[in-house]
């Protein structure tokens, strides 16, 4: 060993292991020919009017050539029209449910004048007469069994309908 080289692995003892092989000096072929001192232009660089573009060496099989940054400038462009064509797509549907809201409200404008247009939105029953052998406050199936003249249905047919109206309100 040579001492140039690190102390400490010059105290390494070296093994011969019988399955690692070091690596050969490959073996020329008989029409081995060394290369020309003139190469070929690059096929990265093809007939560009600006020579200092990139080369553009992502290429695809139908024979397409870019180079990266011109591939991702193309990919954020189509992005950016995608975003606007979704956001031109929002605020249409936007204003189209507007138009259906403004249409429905007008349809029920037209069926009820006024009453879209006020605050009081609050509906009372009609009050009814109480009925003359009843308590105000006392409920047709609270009355005693001596009265239940108001229960009892009458020749007429139409008794009959105005005492329903009276017992339900």
């Amino acid at each position: 060993m040579r001492q140039t080289e690190n102390p400490l692995l010059a105290q390494v003892p070296l093994t011969v292991s019988p399955f690692i092989t070091l690596p050969k000096a490959p073996t020329l072929p008989h029409n081995y020919a060394s290369l020309p001192s003139t190469l070929p232009p690059s096929i990265l660089n093809p007939d560009t009017d600006d020579p200092s573009a990139p080369p553009a060496y992502v290429t695809s099989g139908t024979g397409f050539r870019a180079h990266p940054s011109a591939i991702i400038a193309q990919n954020k462009a189509l992005r950016e029209q995608l975003d606007t064509a979704a956001s031109d797509a929002r605020t249409k549907v936007r204003d189209w449910r507007a138009a259906i809201d403004e249409r429905e409200l007008a349809e029920k404008r037209r069926k009820a004048p006024g009453w879209l247009d006020s605050d009081a939105k609050i509906l009372r029953p009609a009050t009814t007469v109480p009925l003359p052998d009843t308590k105000p406050g006392a409920s047709l199936l609270d009355a005693e069994d001596n009265n239940t003249d108001a229960l009892r249905p009458q020749e007429s047919g139409n008794d009959m309908g105005s005492q329903m109206d009276r017992a339900f309100g």
